[in-house]
């Protein structure tokens, strides 16, 4: 369920996104669990560029490094207002605007077992530019970076960038 509010600065919003999840396999059983990690995104792209959104996304920890048979999920997520430019680049390769956004979630799998619990939290940021080649082929540069802590561990973090071609 994801829930978003206006705020007093334009073209701003806050976001409330979240996600639970159960599965009645084996705890043993890999393909009964859950998995989550990573933005997401590859280097070059033609999906959605704001993939750590996505319920099984968690910045800032390795690609489904954290697994659980169940698992509750939360994300607040502030989208800033876009940045416009009149002039960055050359007539055949240039940037129309940067979409910043913050976010922080809050993640724990195994809800029913203590000795397999797994708590996170995780917080980063991402800066989508538009950019227009050839006067008509729209792309996006998106770079990003996050943070996670899980207890018992040490923070470890992530770099994106991510080009997607149309």
């Amino acid at each position: 369920m994801d829930i978003g509010a206006l705020t007093p600065i334009d073209h701003s919003s806050i976001w409330l996104r979240t996600a639970a999840g159960y599965s009645r396999g084996n705890r043993d059983d890999s393909f009964a669990s859950f998995y989550f990690g990573g933005f997401g995104n590859n280097y070059v792209d033609h999906q959605e560029v704001k993939r750590y959104r996505d319920y099984d996304r968690f910045p800032g920890a390795e690609i489904d490094e954290i697994a659980g048979t169940n698992f509750a999920r939360a994300m607040v997520e502030w989208t800033l207002p876009p940045l416009r430019f009149r002039r960055i680049g050359i007539p055949k390769l240039y940037c129309t605007y940067a979409r910043p956004a913050l976010f922080t979630t809050g993640l724990a799998t195994n809800l029913d077992d203590d000795a397999f619990r797994r708590n996170a939290m995780d917080w980063g940021a991402q800066v989508d530019f538009r950019l227009v080649i050839f006067s008509a082929l729209e792309s996006t540069l998106s770079i990003g970076g996050a943070a996670a802590k899980e207890e018992g561990r040490d923070v470890e973090s992530e770099f994106l960038i991510s080009l997607k071609i149309m």
